[in-house]
This record gives C-alpha cells, sequence and structure tokens, in this order.
C-alpha cells in the first residue's frame, strides 16, 4: 500500500484550484468528466465481428456535485444563478480554465434542519465553440437598392413641387424646353453606349425617341419618372457592365462645388480628383467632357437685365440641373452595390466620391424653394442613401488587399522588385498582373510608380 506523506499531500492540494464559473466561485465535492467518440455498431448474420462507424468525437461533458457554504450561502447561491446560462470561462479544479456551455437545467438542494447553512448542485457542462453554421446576415447590397428607389422617388416629389413653367411667358417657356431638351440628349449620349448590352434596350431607345418632353414638362411628376425610367439598370448586371454602368452616370455628375477646374465643354474633362481618377482605371474608366455639355445645357444664357421673368428661367434651370444631377447619382450608386471591388484604394476611393457627390446634394436640397414634400423629404431620404452605401462599401471592403506604390530608380527585374519589397519572389507574376505596361518581366522600366498589394 503507498503511503502518502504530508509533503506529497500538500503538493497536489496545492495544485487544486477553487472551481469557478464565469468568475462567481463554488465548491466541488465530486467532478465526471465524460469524453469519447461517438460510434455507431452495426452487427451483420454471418460476420463474426461488429462493423464499427466513427461519428467523431462526441462532446465533452463535465459533471460538478457543487455547493455553496457559510453563513452568505443564499448571497452566495443567488450570485451563482445569476449566472448559470450561455457560455463562458469554467474553472476546472484540476484542469485549469475552459471554454464552456451550461448544458441542460441545473438543480438546488437544500437541507435547512439538517444541513443548514449550505446548497448543494449538480451542473453539467459541455466544452464547445459558438456554432460555426452559416448565420443569417443583412444584405448591404438590398439595402442600397431599397434606399435607391426611395431617394429616387423623393427627387421626383421634389420636382414636381418645384418646377413649373404656367407662369413663363412663351420665349422664356420655349428655352427651358429648349434646353430641356439639350440636356437630355447629352443624358442619353452619356448612357445609350452602356444600355445597348441590356435587354431592354430597345425599350429605352422607344421611350427616348418617343419622349413627349412639351406634354411632360407640364407634368413635372410625370416628367421626373419618365426621365429615371431612362437611367435604369438591371439588378444582375456583371462587374465589368456595373463598372460601365458607374463610369458613364460619373461622367455626368455635376462639377463639386469646391472644385477649381474648369468645366466647359470646350475645355478640360469633367472635375475628378486625379487620385480617384487613377484608383478606377484598372476598371477601364476614362474621363470625358459629358458632365461639362450637360452643366452647359442648364446655364441661362448671360444678360445684363435681371428681370423677373429671366430669374424664373434660371430656377426652372437650376431645379432640372438638380434632378438631373440626383437622378444619375443614383443610377451610380445602383451600379457600384454590383461591382466585384478589386482592392481596398478602389473602395476607398468609391466611398471618398460618392460620399462627396451625396453632400453635393444635400446642400442642394437645402436650397429648394419647395422643401419636405414627399412621405420622405428629399434631405432625409438622401442621408439614408448616403449610409446605405457607404456601409455596403465599408463592409464588402474588409477583407481587400492594400494597394502601395513603387517607382523602380533603373531598369529591374519583376523578381528583383518582389525580393527587394516582400524578401521573396513570390510575387513577382502578381506585380506583372497589376502592371499590364511592364512588356517584359525581366526590364521593368525606371521612373514609372508601379502598383503593388502589400504583404505583411
Amino acid at each position: 500500500m503507498a503511503i502518502i506523506d504530508d509533503k506529497g499531500r500538500s503538493d497536489w492540494l496545492s495544485q487544486l484550484r477553487t472551481a469557478s464559473w464565469r468568475d462567481v466561485p463554488f465548491q466541488v465535492d465530486s467532478i465526471e468528466w465524460s469524453a469519447g467518440e461517438n460510434t455507431v455498431l452495426r452487427e451483420y448474420p454471418f460476420q463474426d465481428l461488429p462493423t464499427v462507424f466513427s461519428m467523431g468525437a462526441g462532446a465533452d461533458e463535465i459533471k460538478f456535485s457543487a455547493y455553496v457554504i457559510g453563513d452568505d450561502y443564499l448571497d452566495q447561491l443567488d450570485k451563482l444563478r445569476a449566472v448559470l446560462k450561455g457560455d463562458g470561462v469554467l474553472i476546472h479544479p484540476t484542469a485549469g480554465s475552459m471554454r464552456c456551455w451550461l448544458h441542460g437545467k441545473y438543480t438546488v438542494r437544500e437541507a435547512p434542519t439538517s444541513m443548514g447553512g449550505v446548497a448543494r448542485l449538480d451542473l453539467t457542462f459541455v466544452r464547445a465553440e459558438a456554432r460555426r453554421y452559416p448565420a443569417g446576415a443583412t444584405s448591404t447590397s438590398d439595402q442600397v437598392a431599397s434606399a435607391a428607389d426611395t431617394a429616387e422617388k423623393s427627387l421626383i416629389d421634389s420636382l414636381a413641387a418645384n418646377f413649373s413653367l404656367s407662369d413663363l411667358a412663351g420665349w422664356a417657356h420655349d428655352n427651358v424646353l429648349d434646353r430641356m431638351r439639350s440636356g437630355l440628349d447629352v443624358l442619353w449620349d452619356g448612357i445609350s453606349y452602356v444600355n445597348r448590352a441590356f435587354d431592354t434596350y430597345n425599350s429605352l431607345v422607344s421611350q427616348y425617341v418617343t419622349f413627349p418632353l412639351t406634354e411632360l414638362a407640364a407634368i413635372p411628376g410625370q416628367l421626373g419618372s419618365r426621365i429615371a425610367d431612362l437611367l435604369a439598370i438591371p439588378e444582375t448586371l456583371t462587374s465589368n457592365q456595373a463598372w460601365d454602368a458607374f463610369s458613364a452616370a460619373r461622367n455626368l455628375w455635376k462639377a463639386p462645388s469646391t472644385s477649381s477646374l474648369t468645366v466647359d465643354a470646350g475645355s478640360a474633362p469633367q472635375a475628378i480628383a486625379p487620385s480617384i481618377a487613377a484608383a478606377y482605371a484598372s476598371a477601364g474608366f476614362v474621363p470625358n467632357n459629358n458632365q461639362a455639355k450637360l452643366a452647359e445645357a442648364f446655364t441661362p444664357d448671360p444678360s445684363p437685365y435681371e428681370t423677373a421673368t429671366r430669374t424664373q428661367v434660371a430656377q426652372a434651370l437650376k431645379t432640372l440641373e438638380g434632378f438631373f444631377n440626383g437622378v444619375v447619382t443614383i443610377m451610380a450608386v445602383r451600379a457600384v452595390a454590383q461591382i466585384e471591388l478589386e482592392n481596398y484604394d478602389q473602395a476607398v476611393a468609391l466611398r471618398s466620391d460618392l460620399n462627396q457627390q451625396i453632400n453635393e446634394l444635400l446642400i442642394a436640397s437645402a436650397a429648394e424653394p419647395v422643401g419636405g414634400v414627399g412621405d420622405v423629404t428629399t434631405h432625409d431620404a438622401l442621408v439614408a442613401l448616403q449610409t446605405a452605401v457607404l456601409t455596403d462599401l465599408q463592409s464588402r471592403s474588409r477583407d481587400l488587399a492594400r494597394l502601395t506604390t513603387y517607382t523602380p530608380e533603373s531598369w529591374q527585374p519583376a523578381i528583383y522588385i518582389s525580393y527587394r519589397m516582400f524578401g521573396t519572389v513570390s510575387w513577382a507574376d502578381e506585380i506583372l498582373a497589376m502592371n499590364p505596361s511592364i512588356r517584359h518581366p525581366l526590364l521593368v522600366p525606371p521612373g514609372i510608380a508601379l502598383r503593388v498589394i502589400k504583404h505583411d
């Protein structure tokens, strides 16, 4: 028979830890730990040995015969019962800490007359992780689509409340109609090449060719709906088609009020920050002067006389320009929701670009003569649209690669650049793919900045 001396006993006693669940301690009488595999046993005729199928490891089940004791045992019991649910960290007296779930119901036993000052509990815990099967998630793209529909309706309501030609003199009425037709032509020229790829193209052409501008000008709500219909895009675009739709709409945006770039039709292309244009370039985006043409269409003829009629014409054209700017922005937002983002920098550029553009629309909505119309005001609808599209881009860009640049100082091979930047030649092919301007993998020209994905 083995003899355990006091020193040996104190050694194992000193290793025991006070049991606790989610930082609430309790005492333990005995512990049962069940573990092993789940198996299925099959016995067949004329087979001496059974067949055993392993179904994987079974749950580790830990059962405690626990108790709380002392003059304050009821307070201890209340604290313990308050945390006996869900998952948490269990301190096992001999196995240490582990993440577990409380399994099933627990039992509390008291005997006040024969054993006062103590409460016993039967507790069962299971070692487990949080669920790993797919959990439902909100579709940020669907939220963008819903916000875009609401914003479009709000813009149409605002146009109906702020645009009217009924009080204009004949020449002023015709002038506004002519400029509206010019703006519509620029709009169609900007988007028609994109619409050719859609199944709805023939219908859109028919709507444009037969557009009853004179009649609809007297019904601003219907006018806005028909213009918005021309900018409709399918909800099942490929990423390339979505980029084409975004590019067409982006080139029709009104230049930001903070931009110092010129926007007349005969000079510079549409105002867009070089860094943003560079981020879009890999997707085939090319700035053009459609926005300048649209701005020209809605700019009143200069005159030294500020008559009431000319003021009305200027306000009508300003309202039309704001509406056109709003609906092309919504077209761009709908396209962005279908774009497959290539890298983090591209997502940041889209966020910055759309945030600035929608801020411009918010500023314009605050200057409307008649505001707060419709079920949802233009301001509220635009804020909801801004929130939805920025949230969507943020959600979809979390795991995207970050980009940096590298400018060779001399002719260098791609494998040298890869090794110099990352300590390995493994990324040479990626550097070549990211920079189509490199004609030979051994001859990367100096002085030209290369786009390179960061690798930690």
